[in-house]
């Protein structure tokens, strides 16, 4: 019985560990085909969910098109989000100069977060998750914002068009929040991991 539990509990903490990737790699592309679906069924009416080799090709496209967005979202729109904040001098990191230093101050932030080794490990695994969770958000409020402006009419996104496209604004917004406690959170957690280090010399 301890061992069956010993197993569990290791399962539980590898998917915890393992979640920030999980919203990386796999559920934006299920989010875009499944909206795809609702708004388009007539695309996938040649798709039989019998063929195991039509479900493979669709999840393949799925992987493909769900990293893609992804990455689009990572390095550039939200890159933009904290390119304004900087600009702003919200600490995460925040301007020091002038705003052509975003570069260098970033890249300083950056090597301070990923190389001082009194940050704990649950912190930086939080942060991360935080960070992919705002990403997540993102994603979703664009499937909603193209699905309001593309669809079927006798679909649920063509029958609540305002709702969609309210919905969408409204999680475009909290995922803007949370990114501004996202930067909050990263920065005290680097303060803090600074500061152990400098105790310990």
């Amino acid at each position: 019985m301890p061992k069956d539990d010993n197993s569990a509990s290791g399962l539980v903490q590898s998917i915890s560990n393992n979640l920030g990737a999980v919203f990386r790699h796999l559920f934006p592309g299920i989010l875009i085909i499944g909206a795809a679906y609702v708004a388009h069924p007539c695309w996938f009416s040649g798709i039989h969910i019998c063929s195991w080799q039509q479900i493979l090709v669709t999840a393949v496209v799925a992987l493909a098109l769900g990293n893609t967005w992804f990455a689009i979202n990572r390095y550039g729109v939200h890159q933009l989000v904290d390119y304004a904040m900087y600009l702003l001098k919200w600490e995460g990191p925040a301007r020091t100069a002038a705003c052509f230093k975003f570069h260098d101050d970033l890249g300083k932030y950056a090597a301070d977060s990923l190389c001082t080794p009194t940050i704990p490990s649950l912190a930086r695994q939080h942060v991360t998750f935080r960070a992919s969770s705002v990403l997540l958000l993102c994603i979703v409020a664009e499937i909603g914002g193209l699905a309001w402006f593309s669809h079927e009419s006798n679909t649920l996104f063509g029958r609540h068009p305002q709702l969609t496209l309210i919905g969408s604004v409204l999680i475009f917004l909290v995922a803007f929040w949370q990114d501004a406690i996202t930067r909050r959170i990263d920065y005290y957690v680097v303060d803090f991991g600074k500061k152990s280090l400098a105790s310990k010399s």
